[in-house]
């Protein structure tokens, strides 16, 4: 008896439930069709003598529309000097002719309306390199409140014109111009005003950062259309790379190139490859640097970076060493008298600070018997071994302070 009782009040519960799940899903569809009937009244009476074409202005007046922009992030194309924004475009105007009380519609306050059914302004960027840029629009839907006001968010991506300077890469900055504006009406229809606050930024995952944006209202009259104004927005944007990844290529392989080459004229004179061999790496180190850097900065930009200007010098003191090096090699070979003047330079005192002794008459490779009978043609050459060094030194110094210069002058 009991079990036949509880299997009667499950099954009592089950048909209850079901009931009421009829019944919500009932209203539920109920209200939504209820929701799409209002909107679809309301579209009728709203579109039923609406013309898209003609702009939502009183007459001897005026549309004011307020336009701004969030920049989303930003590249640089060197090769075509264009500066790419990826924004979105924000505008709000109001247009009476679509405007409607809530009461008489189920407190509906906003609707979604496409791009193709209602007026939008016809801004667009001026200096705009690509001319088809309306085309290539990604249309998105408007949100139209019962006001009659209107707004309108679209993804845009510009392409401007922008002067690079390379001249401190990878530690430029670039500057480009944005100018928006209507491009069939003229002031005295269509009045382009901006927010007062500043220019948003999302955050960039790019190479570069976004330093500084300006922008200005500007009212332009031309000689063509007189009495006319025309309305633009100017804004100038400035961006700076983030030079944590060029690092690399700027300073140890700039210091490299200075350590091998001063390290040259501390190898032996007599030696006959090491001085050429060291000198032949050092430069096609040079020169393997100077094409990584163009691979990112192309031949093409107006002006030369800084860093290609000291690898070019850089490659002209590596020449010279080699040069040097060469004729110090030749001239410690032949044992034929110096003259009397650098007879005395080299047993001066100022031999010291070239970290050269005074009576070292050795030979960089060879030690010689110390006999009292040595000829003047051994003497002789000992010397001239000796100046060798001492102009190696000489040239050290001198290079080391060339390569100072050249740090200070042109490293970033």
């Amino acid at each position: 008896m009991g079990t036949t009782c509880l299997a009667m009040f499950n099954t009592r519960d089950i048909a209850l439930f079901i009931c009421i799940t009829i019944q919500l899903c009932v209203i539920t569809a109920g209200k939504l069709y209820q929701n799409i009937t209002v909107q679809n009244i309301l579209r009728k009476n709203i579109f039923s003598n609406y013309d898209r074409v003609v702009i939502p202005t009183i007459q001897d007046s005026f549309l004011k529309v307020n336009m701004r922009i969030i920049i989303n992030s930003v590249d640089l194309d060197y090769e075509k000097s264009q500066m790419i924004l990826s924004t979105w475009f924000i505008a709000t105007w109001r247009d009476d002719r679509l405007s409607w009380n809530p009461d008489e519609y189920d407190q509906l306050e906003s609707i979604i309306v496409d791009h193709r059914e209602i007026w939008h302004p016809d801004v667009m960027a001026f200096n705009n390199v690509d001319a088809n840029m309306e085309d290539d629009r990604t249309r998105v839907n408007s949100v139209l409140n019962s006001n009659g006001s209107v707004i309108w968010v679209e993804p845009v991506q510009y392409s401007v014109h922008c002067q690079t300077d390379t001249t401190h890469w990878p530690y430029d900055t670039q500057a480009g111009v944005l100018r928006l504006g209507s491009w069939m009406y003229n002031g005295n229809v269509l009045n382009l005003t901006t927010y007062n606050d500043e220019v948003e930024l999302s955050s960039s995952h790019s190479e570069w950062e976004i330093t500084n944006v300006h922008k200005e209202r500007h009212v332009r009259f031309y000689p063509c259309c007189p009495g006319e104004q025309y309305i633009d927005i100017e804004y100038n944007i400035t961006i700076k790379r983030k030079v944590h990844p060029y690092q690399s290529i700027i300073y140890i392989p700039a210091l490299c190139s200075a350590l091998f080459n001063l390290i040259t004229f501390w190898l032996p004179c007599n030696d006959n490859y090491c001085k050429l061999f060291a000198n032949l790496f050092n430069a096609l180190f040079v020169t393997l640097t100077i094409l990584v850097i163009y691979s990112k900065v192309p031949v093409v930009t107006s002006t030369v970076p800084l860093i290609v200007v000291y690898y070019t010098y850089s490659l002209g003191l590596i020449s010279m060493t080699m040069v040097i090096s060469m004729a110090v090699k030749e001239m410690s070979a032949v044992s034929k008298p110096l003259p009397h003047g650098v007879m005395q330079f080299l047993h001066s005192d100022y031999l010291e600070y070239l970290g050269i002794k005074i009576n070292d008459s050795a030979t960089d490779g060879h030690m010689l018997c110390e006999s009292e009978e040595m000829n003047a043609q051994t003497v002789d050459l000992n010397e001239r071994q000796k100046c060798a060094k001492v102009i190696d030194r000489i040239c050290f110094v001198l290079f080391a302070v060339v390569y100072l210069i050249l740090l200070l002058r042109f490293m970033p």
